[in-house]
């Protein structure tokens, strides 16, 4: 059941996360969500990736890697950035960190 359900959301895996789908909605010109309001958003969805991960088989945690690494590199890098706040910075390292560790990774590994 865990196999059909990874081949289901596997190709939809970034579209699961918040931020995601508002910053396709976002219409040019308007200003994207506040980073506080999206990254409390994504904090489910992030919990709910962990999990996946952690029953995941190596071939599937692969693919969970492969689809999430440039939703793991914006918010790496979005930690690392002076414009954001601390509580804002903290925040996305959190909610990548949960995925990253069920893998036994860590935000820190990632070079940018």
């Amino acid at each position: 059941m865990f196999d059909h359900l990874f081949t289901l959301l596997s190709p939809h895996l970034i579209y699961l996360f918040s931020s995601t789908r508002l910053a396709l909605n976002t219409a040019p010109g308007l200003p994207p969500p506040p980073p506080a309001t999206t990254d409390a958003l994504d904090h489910s969805v992030w919990q709910f990736l962990a999990a996946l991960a952690l029953h995941a088989n190596n071939e599937q945690q692969q693919v969970l890697v492969t689809a999430l690494r440039e939703k793991v590199l914006e918010n790496v890098a979005g930690a690392n950035h002076p414009s954001y706040g601390a509580e804002e910075r903290a925040a996305k390292l959190a909610n990548v960190n949960l995925f990253l560790h069920a893998l036994g990774l860590d935000s820190s590994q990632i070079n940018l």
